[in-house]
């Protein structure tokens, strides 16, 4: 099978290293000429290349002195998310924790978006409960089905709240699922567990009360914890080759 030697894998692989380590910040990244040889390519292929990495603020270029690697948690921001977990897929606590921070970040901003936006939550209750019965109906047709209609589900909720932000952390926990399996198997993997905190998500909001973004936390952290622990337990159990 010939190589893929795209620029997007390229791109792919060298991010993936620095992530990695193998290029420690500081440290200087081989000249274009010597990538494009390793690489099989062209040094315009490179370029382009590099141009994406300076982009992402991974590498910066110096006048006389190469290609400069940054330090990625210095620069970098969600859309590396899911390489990141990718990079420390094969040191299974580190990426665990990874995780987890993620997901609490995501918890805490749903959880407050959903107490202050109640009012907006309870006039969108018909579309709401046409994306709520959607997720019920996708558990019986797999993991990708019903983290679709999850995300479906997520998406309309969030959109009633009118915070952009929020939706950009949604789209990243989308790319994190395309992007690792054993994560969408570990939040998926126990459908009547994410069905039962939809419906306290939903009875809270219902209710009302002073505690209400309390309440919705408390919901999503038990799927969270949950997954977070499916997480690591899957990467451990990978065999060594991968």
């Amino acid at each position: 099978m010939t190589p893929d030697t795209s620029p997007s894998t390229i791109e792919r692989a060298l991010t993936l290293a620095i992530l990695r380590g193998r290029y420690a910040a500081g440290s200087r990244l081989p000249t274009v000429r010597e990538l494009a040889v390793t690489h099989g390519v062209n040094p315009a292929t490179i370029q382009r290349v590099v141009a994406r990495l300076e982009v992402r603020g991974l590498v910066e270029a110096r006048q006389g002195s190469g290609l400069r690697v940054n330090d990625p948690d210095e620069v970098s921001d969600l859309s590396l998310l899911p390489l990141v977990l990718v990079a420390r897929s094969d040191a299974p606590a580190s990426a665990a924790a990874t995780l987890s921070d993620f997901l609490t970040l995501r918890r805490i901003l749903a959880a407050r978006l959903i107490a202050d936006h109640r009012e907006a939550l309870l006039a969108a209750a018909p579309e709401l409960a046409v994306a709520s019965l959607r997720v019920s109906e996708a558990a019986a047709h797999g993991l990708l089905a019903l983290a679709e209609a999850d995300l479906a589900f997520a998406r309309v909720l969030l959109a009633k709240t009118g915070n952009r932000a929020a939706l950009l952390v949604l789209n990243t926990l989308g790319r994190v699922l395309d992007e690792l399996p054993e994560v969408r198997e570990a939040m998926y993997g126990e459908p009547q567990r994410n069905a039962r905190s939809l419906a306290a998500v939903v009875a809270a909001v219902v209710e009302g009360g002073e505690g209400l973004a309390a309440t919705v936390e408390t919901a999503i952290a038990s799927v969270d914890a949950r997954t977070v622990k499916r997480f690591e337990v899957a990467l451990r159990s990978r065999p060594e080759a991968a």
